[in-house]
This record gives structure tokens, C-alpha cells and sequence, in this order.
């Protein structure tokens, strides 16, 4: 099914639910679609208008639209001056944020707000979110539509497919035949944003879909620099299973009310400060979110308190985001008077009440007067006001408040029906006093959010369920990781003891001191038959405990292997260390501290790469013994963090001064005001979410649902290519550590799981992704990778001369991508026998995987680059929609000053006649060119060496000295060469006299890649009629001239849209 068929069959499908199948069907009529999901609601169809095909038509009927929607507003149509200034707002929407806010107006009503002609000042109302799938709202589907370039020298385009709400753009589909990947069409919209075709009246596209016969995502809009793929989503079921067929996918999410409801109801305008974006929910979270809206309208508020359920999704798959939108719906609904969620310790309020706040579309993060609905609590006091006010506000506040409260001596529930959403349900729920705050709330509804819900195997205490109710919604680990929302980890378990040492010395006094009548040769066959498990055992916690040699041995460690576990510093880390047996954590905390301050004036002294790091923990105000080392050793790390940022925080603003470590551990390497590694004792390792950190190291016992949180804290998706996984290093008890970690992920992965043996549950953990393989197995299936692509290209030579081995070897380069990308993560010598992957020495990595420096370099530019040109030039399609960007053993660092030096050589050489010397320079600025992935550029490099080596382009002065940048000297004779083929191919048709190159540019200006678009005007059509009457005359080519008029005619068609083609290839 070709393109054009396929958007046919999808538009029918949108507006009718029937298929017409013409052709080789032999009834010839129409053949019923699959019948919808049991799931879906639909209201309404979309109405398809082929009549409209330009920006001009779209804006036409978006005015008539707005004007019957508001006949007891207006009692003429609006004139060219009212309507240009709703044009005027529209146009102005830059991002799809400011869209977001626009469509979701004021309360759920948009308006836009103009001055009539006859001196009125009016309100016309654009959308009413009451008014979803219902009313008088109207859903239109329109496709082909004509974009007009809106850079200067880029193409014209036309968009798939657009689906209107009452007249506005708000969901946009590309379609892709079925032999091509979704991927490409998402390309392909990235491209339109970066040319900013999705303005004027587009600006209001909240939904991107990118679609094929057998595959589909769909993301939030968003701008060209933040755009990624990553945060494409497919579809999926109730049951959490992924939807590829596009037939289900209409049913499911295109459908009417649905689309509507996720282009409002369930996107996200995030607010925060710098960041603004929209987000689109993702289906669990639409599901989860319905599920709690549905329970709470069958609530009966005077039975008393009501134990709603609870959601169970797993850390870092958004529940904040679920949580406010649930809270959100939650608080418009006719019989819920106040919303109150809660977090699990005060520390959290702040951040918790910043992400309502900057979600909240009814406020403004930057205008402080614009509250919104998001009420966050500052006192215990600020929280009994709030829950007594008027208004349907959303509450944020803290378990310790709300104990407090409750215990004040005149306290009384407020006569209100008030809905309780808590976060973190596993934490701070389980004893008494959160048993009370539930039974002084007389007309409450709870409702529990929770990566780690406590079941019967993991707590000896009440369960989740218990406390909150029956589970309503399931989103695990497993799942999670399947559909690359969360990534799954990898997890070293490292020892700083020495086993000769160990074996020598410890045990032997260990077990002599245990078993006084045992004999030395007991003891002996006692440790020589020790496993790793027996040993950990014999190791007492005060052999890791405030020993500075341990210490020294962990911090050294991670200098070490820094590179590769942070990519290279592109990434940060979280450090968690704990002393047992009652005793205080922070000395442990602070020697750590100071090893890495120690360590960093020695590598500053010796010019080697330094850390930088931070440490945060409470305020210690309890009088106890250990207050003055705790509270000296946080002025000590606060006066280092002044110096390091030139920001001072001090005692009274400890609160101040962990804000502002965590925000730095949410921002990149490329910020410049980034941390390196921030140590913890138990802080945010729980709730705390940060993309940029991608290391946990742990210097304690972890386990259960407390190991499941402090490891996601680092398993965010950034970018899957950079951070495939979530790293993880232990350093104690590493046999003991490693089975606690096993039965952990079992649980919560697959609460079947844990009925499993260790080994079991180890390998169950390896083939559900949630574990990375072993070092050796990676490398075995990226060498056999490696080795299928050698024989495939003859030694990394030659691409493979049929079409199939070119199709395998995009395969092939995609798993070589993936493996090569995981194989970086891996410390050098990380076990026994493997050699890992070293920065300093990337050829032993190689060697492993069978081939050099000089292949891998030809695999990854050369013959990565011509397939993509060739795929680009078979598919007739854009070469950046080619989905294959190449993972290199080192980062490509392109020398622009090599190639300067080159072009100035050239010139100079070829002036000088210099034309063997000149030849060879010019091989090595093709060579250059053949290492560019933007190939459009390297084009345009190698035209300019040819235009430099035949003498068509000439310096102003010679010799040619002192060149600083070579860019305007390359787009100068690029154009020569665009001009030569121009002229040449006039020359060849004999249509010189018909067009000329100004003419021709033009024309194909509005040119997109294989499409038949050059004719809207007639332009073509004149053109060929004219070239037709001289071309016996005219044309260069005897071939040509001896063509008959209509072959003629045909054959210059087709010819100029495969110049169209290469020309818009290389823009």
C-alpha cells in the first residue's frame, strides 16, 4: 500500500468507519473495518472537506466556524480588519505552549478578544472544554494541505493529514507506506518545525502522529530544539499491550471524543521556568486517570471516609504528572469541594507544589499574581485556612502537617467532601497516625500513588490495599522498560576487599574467634571452600564503617571509571552511604566529602580532570550527641558549594541551599553550572526526578521497595543512545547485595517472580531487560554483528550490491548502533578476563569486535553515509528521514579549521596550475566530506571542490592567505555548481529559451521531495508546452531530438521533478 492509498483508506476510516476497497476486490464494494475496541465511546465522526487545500482555504473556514459559534455575539460576518486581528493572535502562538494555553483559555474556555468596526469591544469564544464531543463543536479532517516555504530558501511542503476542531489545527498525521519506518515521519515533522511550517494557523497543533499500516506513535508538538524521538509513544491497550495497527489506533485514539479529550483533558501545559512544553499523557496514565475519575463519581461522601484504591506505576513513569491531572479532573467534578494531595515529608512540598503550580493552566509561574488553582501550604495553620476556603482548590501539603492538625486541641474536619491523593503511598502510611488522619476527615475519599506498593511478601505491616483499597491500575518495571519509558539498569557490584588479604588474614582470626576448638588445617578447608556469599557474611559492618581506607578505595574507584559509567561527563550521579546499628550516618557521610575534596586538589595540582561535588542532608536541631559534628560538617559543605558557585546559603536556609543542589543535578554537563555527583544519606532517593543523572553509588545495605526507589532515581529517559541505561554501583557485601537486588526487581517487576530461585530470578531479571547482560555476552552478539557486516560489504569496502542485503544492513548498523553503544558503558578491565571499553584505548575494543580504527571509521561515516544516500535515493524520500544515526568509538569531532587549511590549499594549487597536487587535495576534501552525516553539507563541499578545481570559481586575491572559515567560500561555488547543472540541464531539453535559472530555482522552491507539487500554478504545465514547440531545434542530446512529442513531453516531466528532487535533497 502505497502512501496515497494509504491516508485514502485512513480518512475514510476517520469519517465514515468503513473502508471502500476498489480494484482487485471483485465484489467492488466496501468492506466493513475491524469493529472498535469494547473501550471506545465514539460520539461523532470526523467530516472530511477535500475542498480545502491551502493555508488560505483553512484560515476561510476556521472564520466561518468562529462566526456561527458566536451569532449572539456578532450580527454581521467579520469584516478583513476583525478577522486579521484573530489572525493577528493566532500567528502569535510561537510555541505550543503559549497553543496550549490559548486552546485551554480561561476555565476551560477560550476566547479571543477584538475590536469591530462599529466600535464594540467583543469576546468570540473559540473552544469550551464542556463542550467535548458534544454540542455544536466541529470535527473536520482535511489533507494535502499546500505550506508556502517560511524561511527564505527552504521548500515549499504539504502536510498528510490535519485533524480541525472547530476550524483550528490541533492534531497532525504523517503517513508512511508500509515498507518504511515510523520513525521517518516523525523526521519529517521535526523538519517542518525547524522550518517553522507549523505557525500561523498551524501554531495550534497540540498532537504529532506519525503512522504507518503496521506501526504508530504519537507525541506532544513541540519546538525544533527540544524535540525527541524517545518521547514518542506507541499506543497500548487496557492490558498495557502495545498497539501498532492503525485500525485499533483510530478506534483508540483518533476516535470522537477521545481525540478531543487527549488534545485537552489529558495533555499537560508544564509551565516551569525556562522549560515551558506541552506533554501528552501517555495511555496508562489516560487509563489509571479514568479509572479514579470513575470510582470517585460512584463515592458517596456522608458514608464518611472511602478507601478509593490505588495505582500502582512505577517510579520514574510519571505519576506526578498522572497524580495532577487526576487531581485536576478530579477537582471539577460537581460533588468534590477540595482536593488535597500528599506527599510524604515536607521536604518534598516544595517540589511537589512547583510541579502542580507549573502545571496548572489556570496559573502563571512567572506572574506571581496569577495564583491559579495549586494552593501549596507553608504552615500547619496556612493549611486549616485552606481547607475551610471557598473554591475548588487543589491542596498541597505534607503527612506532618496534617498530623499536626489533626492533633490541635479544637481541630474539626471541615464540612466539606474532601478527595486525599497521596504520593509515595508506600511511605509514612502504615502506623497509627495515618490511620487517625483518615478518620477525622468524616467525608474523604483516598486515593494511593505508588511505585513500591507494600504487598504481603514485602512488609509485615498493613498492605497497600489495607490502607488505600483494591488496586486500580497496574504499571510495572517490566512493562515499563518494554515500551523504552523507563530504561532498565545496569548494576556492578564491586568490593574494596583485597581476597588474598581476606583470606590470609581476616577470616583466619574470623573463625578462630568463632570456633576456638576448630584447627588451623579446619579453618584452612573452611576458606578455601568459602563462596562469595560465605565470605560476605564473615565481613562485619565495621570493616565498611568509617574505615578511611574503604573510603579512599571507593572514591578512587570512581574517579577511575568516571568516564565511562557518566558517557564521558555527560552525565551526574547520586552518592548514598549508611552506618548501622543506631549509629549517626553523617561522619560516614562527611569522610566521604572530604576524600573527594582531598582527591581534587591532587588531580588540580596535576592537571587531571576534577568532580564536582556536593552533599546535602538535614539540619540536625535534636540536641543529641552527634548535632555539632552534623551541623559543622554542613557549614563546611555549604562554605565549599559558595566557592565552587559563588552562591551562599547559610544555617537559617539549609532548606535554600538543598533546592539548590538538587537543581543542579537536573541540568547537563553542557549547562556549565552543573553538579558532577551529589552525596546523600537518604535524601532524594525517593520522589526525586532528575534525566541528567544516570549513576547511583551505594556504599549500604538497600532492599525491597527502598532499593526499587533509590535505583530509578536514575533511570529517566534522556537520550537512549547516551544513557542506555541506569547505572548502579555497590560497594559492600557484593554476593549478599546482588540476591536483596534480585528479589527486589522480581517483586516489582513480576510479583510472580519472587517464587523463583536466585538464579532464577537473576535470569528472569537479564531476559525481561530489566538487568544488562554480562560484558561478554554483549560483546559476543555486537562481534557477530560486526562479522555479518564485514562479509556484507566486503571487509568495510563496498555497500551490498542487492536492495535485501542493503535492507539487512540497515538492521544490522541499527543493532551495531545499540551494542556499540552499551559496550561504552562497560569499565575497562570490568571483571576478570574482559576488557571492558577504554577511552584512552578504544582500539582494544575494536579488535575484540574484529575489525580497526580505519574500518570502524569507514563503517560508521562512509558506507553509513552512502546507504543512507542510496535508501534516500530508492524511497524518494528526504535523506535526513533516514532513521540511522551512528554511534562512532569516539565522538566525531568535526574539523572545520582541517578543512580551511584544505580549501585554501586547493585554491592556491589550482592558480599555481599545481593540477596532480591540487587532484589530491581534492580527494581529501571529498574524503572529509564522506565523514559529514549531514550530507546535504557535504554535498555542498564537494560541488565547491569541483567548482575550485575546474577554474569556475576564482578568489579575489592571490595567493589565498589567512583564511579564518571556509563556510562562505564553499556556498559561493556550491552555486556555481547548482548553476552549471541548471544550465546544462536547460541546455540538454532545449528549454533555454522557456525558463531560465532564477526561473528554475523558483519553481522548485516549492518543491517537497517526491511529490508531484510543481504544477499548482500551471507553471510546469506552460513550461513543457512551451519547450515542446523548438526541442527538434533546441536540445543538445540526438536522443531528444529525435523523441516524438508526446514522449517528449513525458520524459521532460519526469526529468525535471528528478532534478526537483536532488536539488531539495541538498538544501
Amino acid at each position: 500500500m502505497n502512501e496515497q492509498q494509504f491516508e485514502t483508506e485512513l480518512i475514510q476510516y476517520l469519517s465514515s468507519g468503513v473502508i471502500s476497497h476498489r480494484g482487485n476486490h471483485s465484489d467492488g464494494g466496501n468492506t466493513l473495518a475491524e469493529p472498535a475496541a469494547d473501550y471506545i465511546y465514539k460520539t461523532k465522526r470526523w467530516r472530511h472537506h477535500p475542498e480545502i487545500k491551502t493555508t488560505d482555504d483553512l484560515w476561510a473556514n476556521f472564520k466561518a466556524i468562529l462566526e456561527q459559534h458566536n451569532q449572539n455575539t456578532l450580527d454581521h460576518p467579520l469584516s478583513v480588519v476583525e478577522f486579521n486581528q484573530v489572525k493577528k493572535i493566532i500567528s502569535e502562538l510561537h510555541t505550543p505552549y503559549l497553543a496550549g494555553q490559548f486552546l485551554y483559555g480561561l476555565n476551560g474556555v477560550s476566547q479571543i478578544e477584538i475590536d469591530l468596526d462599529d466600535g464594540r469591544h467583543v469576546f468570540l469564544t473559540v473552544f469550551d472544554q464542556k463542550q467535548v464531543g458534544a454540542g455544536d463543536t466541529v470535527y473536520q479532517v482535511v489533507n494535502q494541505i499546500r505550506r508556502p516555504a517560511k524561511i527564505i530558501g527552504k521548500q515549499n511542503r504539504i502536510f498528510d493529514t490535519t485533524l480541525l476542531i472547530n476550524g483550528l489545527p490541533v492534531i497532525q498525521i504523517e503517513e508512511k507506506r508500509d515498507t518504511r519506518d515510523v520513525n521517518e515521519a516523525l523526521n519529517q515533522m521535526h523538519q517542518y518545525i525547524d522550518e517553522n511550517q507549523y505557525r500561523d494557523i498551524f501554531s495550534t497543533l497540540q498532537i504529532l502522529v506519525a503512522i504507518t499500516p503496521n506501526n504508530v506513535k504519537y507525541m506532544a508538538n513541540t519546538t525544533a530544539d527540544k524535540f525527541n524521538k524517545d518521547f514518542a509513544f506507541n499506543w497500548q491497550n487496557r492490558d498495557n499491550a502495545i498497539v501498532r495497527d492503525w485500525k485499533t489506533f483510530a478506534d483508540a485514539m483518533l476516535s470522537i471524543p477521545m481525540a478531543h479529550q487527549m488534545a485537552t483533558n489529558y495533555m499537560i501545559l508544564d509551565g516551569t521556568k525556562n522549560k515551558q512544553a506541552l506533554r501528552v499523557m501517555r495511555p496508562y496514565q489516560v487509563y489509571a486517570t479514568q479509572k479514579v475519575i470513575t470510582h470517585l463519581k460512584q463515592i458517596d461522601f456522608e458514608l464518611g471516609s472511602n478507601k478509593v484504591g490505588y495505582i500502582w506505576h512505577t517510579t520514574g513513569s510519571g505519576k506526578t504528572i498522572t497524580s495532577f491531572k487526576t487531581a485536576w479532573l478530579a477537582s471539577r467534578m460537581p460533588h468534590v469541594d477540595k482536593v488535597v494531595f500528599v506527599v510524604d515529608r515536607i521536604a518534598l512540598t516544595r517540589q511537589t507544589s512547583e510541579n502542580y503550580q507549573a502545571y496548572d493552566p489556570d496559573g502563571d509561574v512567572a506572574d506571581i499574581a496569577q495564583n491559579g488553582m495549586v494552593k501549596s501550604t507553608n504552615t500547619t495553620t496556612d493549611l486549616s485556612r485552606k481547607l475551610k476556603s471557598r473554591g475548588n482548590d487543589i491542596i498541597v501539603t505534607s503527612v506532618q502537617k496534617l498530623d499536626t492538625l489533626i492533633k490541635r486541641k479544637h481541630f474539626q474536619a471541615p464540612d466539606k467532601n474532601i478527595v486525599f491523593i497521596v504520593d509515595e503511598a508506600h511511605r509514612s502510611t502504615g502506623g497509627d497516625s495515618f490511620k487517625a488522619i483518615q478518620a477525622a476527615f468524616k467525608r474523604s475519599a483516598w486515593i494511593g500513588y505508588t511505585g513500591t506498593p507494600m504487598f504481603d511478601d514485602t512488609t509485615k505491616g498493613l498492605r497497600t490495599e489495607d490502607i488505600f483499597g483494591p488496586l486500580l491500575h497496574a504499571y510495572t518495571i517490566r512493562e515499563a522498560i518494554a515500551d523504552r519509558n523507563v530504561l532498565g539498569f545496569k548494576v556492578d557490584f564491586e568490593t574494596t576487599i583485597d581476597e588474598v588479604q581476606m583470606k590470609s588474614q581476616y577470616l583466619p582470626a574470623f573463625y578462630r574467634e568463632r570456633n576456638p576448638n576448630w584447627t588451623e588445617e579446619k579453618i584452612r578447608q573452611k576458606i578455601d571452600n568459602l563462596t562469595q556469599e560465605d565470605m560476605d557474611d564473615a565481613v562485619e559492618p565495621s570493616f565498611y564503617d568509617e574505615n578511611i581506607e574503604h573510603v579512599r578505595l571507593v572514591v578512587a574507584d570512581i574517579f577511575k571509571n568516571w568516564r565511562n559509567r557518566s558517557n564521558d561527563g555527560k552525565y551526574n550521579a547520586l552518592f548514598t552511604t549508611h552506618v548501622g546499628g543506631g549509629k549517626a550516618s553523617t561522619p560516614m557521610a562527611m569522610m566521604y566529602f572530604r576524600e573527594f575534596q582531598r582527591v581534587n586538589q591532587e588531580h588540580k595540582a596535576a592537571g587531571l580532570p576534577t568532580l564536582k561535588v556536593a552533599i546535602t542532608f538535614s539540619h540536625n536541631t535534636s540536641n543529641n550527641d552527634n548535632m555539632l559534628a552534623t551541623n559543622r560538617g554542613l557549614s563546611e559543605a555549604m562554605a565549599a558549594y559558595e566557592a565552587e558557585f559563588g552562591i551562599h546559603f547559610g544555617m537559617d536556609d539549609v532548606a535554600g541551599y538543598t533546592q539548590d543542589v538538587t537543581s543542579r543535578l537536573n541540568k547537563s554537563a553542557a549547562d556549565k553550572n552543573f553538579l558532577d555527583l551529589v552525596i546523600v544519606v537518604d535524601q532524594l532517593l525517593t520522589g526525586f526526578d532528575a534525566p541528567e543523572l544516570n549513576t547511583l553509588y551505594v556504599d549500604r545495605t538497600l532492599k525491597g521497595a527502598g532499593l526499587i526507589q533509590a535505583y530509578s532515581r536514575t533511570n529517566r529517559i534522556a537520550d537512549m543512545k547516551e544513557k542506555p541505561w541506569g547505572r548502579v554501583v555497590n560497594y559492600r557485601w557484593p554476593a549478599q547485595n546482588e540476591k536483596l537486588m534480585n528479589e527486589a526487581l522480581a517483586i516489582y517487576a513480576n510479583k510472580d517472580s519472587v517464587i523463583l530461585s536466585p538464579d532464577e530470578q537473576r535470569i528472569s531479571n537479564e531476559k525481561d531487560g530489566l538487568l544488562a547482560k554480562p560484558f561478554y555476552e554483549l560483546l559476543a552478539e555486537v562481534k557477530a554483528v560486526v562479522a555479518e557486516l564485514a562479509e556484507l560489504t566486503d571487509g568495510f569496502n563496498n555497500l551490498p550490491p542487492s536492495e535485501k542485503a542493503k535492507d539487512h544492513m540497515v538492521e544490522l548498523l541499527r543493532a551495531y548502533n545499540n551494542g556499540m553503544s552499551q559496550l561504552k558503558q562497560y569499565n575497562p578491565e570490568a571483571q576478570a578476563g574482559e576488557i571492558g571499553f577504554d577511552y584512552d584505548k578504544p582500539e582494544v575494543l575494536l579488535a575484540a569486535l574484529g575489525m580497526n580504527a580505519e574500518q570502524e571509521t569507514m563503517l560508521t561515516t562512509v558506507l553509513a553515509n552512502d546507504l543512507k544516500a542510496h535508501l534516500a535515493e530508492t524511497q524518494k524520500i528526504p535523506l535526513h528521514q533516514i532513521e540511522l544515526r551512528m554511534t562512532h568509538v569516539k565522538d566525531v569531532k568535526i574539523d572545520y579549521d582541517y578543512l580551511t587549511e584544505l580549501v585554501t590549499r586547493l585554491l592556491n594549487e589550482v592558480h599555481e596550475q599545481k593540477m596532480e597536487a591540487a587532484a589530491h587535495t581534492r580527494e581529501d576534501i571529498n574524503r572529509f566530506a564522506s565523514g559529514l552525516e549531514d550530507r546535504g553539507h557535504a554535498k555542498e563541499i564537494t560541488n565547491a571542490a569541483t567548482a575550485i578545481y575546474n577554474g569556475s570559481y576564482q578568489a579575489e586575491h592571490y595567493p589565498v592567505e589567512n583564511l579564518t572559515e571556509s563556510d562562505s567560500i564553499i556556498q559561493a561555488a556550491n552555486k556555481i555548481i547548482l548553476d552549471h547543472i541548471l544550465i546544462d540541464f536547460r541546455v540538454k531539453w532545449g528549454i533555454t529559451d522557456a525558463i531560465n535559472n532564477t526561473q528554475m530555482r523558483e519553481m522548485f522552491s516549492r518543491h517537497q521531495y517526491g511529490m508531484q507539487d510543481l504544477d499548482s500554478t500551471g507553471q510546469l504545465r506552460d513550461l513543457i508546452t512551451e519547450a515542446g514547440k523548438n526541442y527538434r531545434l533546441l536540445a543538445r542530446e540526438p536522443e531528444i531530438r529525435d523523441l516524438n512529442k508526446i514522449r517528449y513531453r513525458n520524459d521532460l516531466r519526469q526529468a525535471i521533478y528528478q532534478l526537483a528532487d536532488e536539488m531539495a535533497e541538498n538544501q
